[in-house]
């Protein structure tokens, strides 16, 4: 899931409260910084591409 996407950003309330029902800890992806998780864990500094409206593909190597 790509929490910046605006399909997650324009969603309804009440589809988006269901949504976090079937996903308990779906605001603390959504509030993760993975780009500077990654960098932390000694990756080198990922490369997030959207892949569809909704998706995103992260590519990280080793520093």
């Amino acid at each position: 899931m790509n929490p910046h996407s605006e399909f997650y950003a324009t969603m309804a309330p009440h589809v988006f409260t269901l949504l976090k029902s079937t996903e308990p800890y779906l605001d603390e992806y959504f509030s993760l910084d993975v780009e500077k998780e990654l960098v932390n864990a000694g990756f080198a500094v990922p490369k997030i591409i959207c892949n569809t409206h909704r998706h995103r593909i992260i590519i990280a190597g080793i520093a």
